[in-house]
């Protein structure tokens, strides 16, 4: 192998090449800036419902608990429909035998469904 004053023949190729490298990444790092200046709106949004973020310029206060929107059912109160519930659900059951499955009322409601579908079309 050939050697140069400096060292070996390819040293001038493994220069040129690290050059080349630094400047694709300054060319990449480049097209991350933007030359376009956007002016941001710091006014407070308008009306409650703007659905956009508000900036007080303080931290929110995690410690105070949520407050319900309604009040929950106490536990007599979901006894009581789960009681209401399974009288309907035995009276239904003694009325028909048996409570149809998901899958008996959807086939039902496909066979009615076409049926009427096909009469609207024809005009019956």
């Amino acid at each position: 192998m050939t050697k140069l004053a400096g060292g070996d023949i390819f040293s001038p190729v493994r220069s040129a090449l690290a050059g080349v490298a630094v400047a694709m990444a300054l060319f990449q790092l480049s097209a991350c800036t933007s030359t376009d200046t956007q002016i941001v709106d710091t006014s407070s949004p308008s009306g409650l419902s703007s659905g956009q973020a508000r900036n007080t310029g303080t931290f929110p206060n995690l410690n105070i608990p949520p407050q319900s929107a309604a009040s929950q059912i106490s536990d007599a109160e979901k006894a009581e429909k789960l009681s209401e519930l399974k009288t309907a659900q035995s009276s239904q059951e003694a009325e028909g035998g048996a409570v149809p499955s998901d899958e008996e009322l959807l086939k039902k409601l496909a066979a009615t469904h076409a049926q009427k579908t096909l009469s609207e079309i024809e005009g019956k």
